[in-house]
């Protein structure tokens, strides 16, 4: 497979009503083992809507001017939803301004993803 890029959705007044169904969401497993690329301005969320085995997501970190770096590697909640985000630029984006990540094994398909922006 390949890496998968995001188109970012604007959040709005009238929400995000129906995920299962959007256009611009991805399946947990679609990029398989390769990266899941969100452009990432520090004001994006993922908001994830997963099955009975939610995988682990592991965020690539980049080292900013001071050389710190940061961990992320949460769990989406099983059966549930979860909003992980904004991430800042400075730690998360890589030279093109994206934030990756790859769940667990190669995903789920049960898993769901957006990627949404909260402000503009």
């Amino acid at each position: 497979m390949a890496d998968i890029t995001f188109t970012v959705v604007n959040g709005s007044k009238n929400g995000i009503l129906d995920l299962a169904n959007h256009a611009s969401k991805r399946l947990g497993n679609v990029a398989g083992a390769d990266y899941f690329i969100i452009p990432n301005d520090g004001k994006t969320v993922l908001y994830c809507v997963c099955g009975a085995a939610a995988r682990q997501l592991t965020f690539d970190v980049t080292t900013n001017q001071w050389g710190r770096t940061e961990t992320l590697t949460p769990t989406p909640t099983s059966n549930g939803q979860s909003i992980f985000g904004p991430w800042s630029p400075q730690l998360f984006g890589n030279a093109a301004g994206q934030v990756k990540f790859k769940p667990a094994g190669s995903g789920q398909a049960t898993d769901i993803y957006l990627a949404v922006r909260v402000s503009q």
